[in-house]
């Protein structure tokens, strides 16, 4: 957008604001995952849990927890991004004692237990696509600027969900 000053000495100053018609608010999920703000929409996730490090097994080569008795993928962002910062753990990957905080995504009847460090809470934040500035990036929505000046990354849930079926066995038995 947009903003105009005018200003008439004695009179006053009139300030204008002007949002392109494009932008969309979308309400979301703020989650810290590795030292990065990431914005999950709400729409998507379909529940919160926290599982005991020691209830996550591995089947197939591949990371996995029960919750409500049904099977889900335990999925950490780096399965499917290359980060360019090395070094970085996740705090759930450094304490394997503790427990592990998962947000459960769903597309088209499909789920995957995303691993986060921290939740944020919830807020409407503004999607700004990256295609103007940048590129695509499979798994990424958009990013918006947070009220604290970071930006965040809105994750696209469907494509990461794709992505990680891709890698994961379409039902574990077991």
């Amino acid at each position: 957008g947009t903003v105009e000053l005018s200003s008439t000495p004695g009179i006053g100053t009139t300030i204008t604001i002007k949002l392109p018609l494009t932008l969309a608010i979308l309400p979301s999920l703020l989650a810290v995952i590795r030292g990065d703000v990431f914005a999950i929409p709400v729409e998507s996730v379909v529940e919160i849990v926290s599982v005991p490090r020691t209830d996550i097994s591995r089947v197939h080569g591949l990371d996995t927890a029960t919750v409500r008795g049904r099977v889900i993928s335990v999925l950490q962002l780096d399965q499917l991004f290359e980060w360019n910062q090395p070094g970085r753990e996740s705090a759930a990957v450094q304490d394997a004692d503790d427990t592990t905080t998962l947000v459960i995504i769903g597309s088209d009847g499909q789920e995957v237990g995303l691993v986060v460090d921290e939740l944020l809470g919830e807020d409407d934040i503004v999607i700004k696509s990256l295609a103007e500035n940048y590129r695509n990036v499979a798994g990424v929505a958009g990013a918006s600027i947070l009220g604290n000046g970071r930006v965040s990354l809105i994750l696209d849930v469907s494509a990461i969900v794709e992505r990680a079926s891709l890698t994961t066995p379409a039902e574990v038995t077991g």
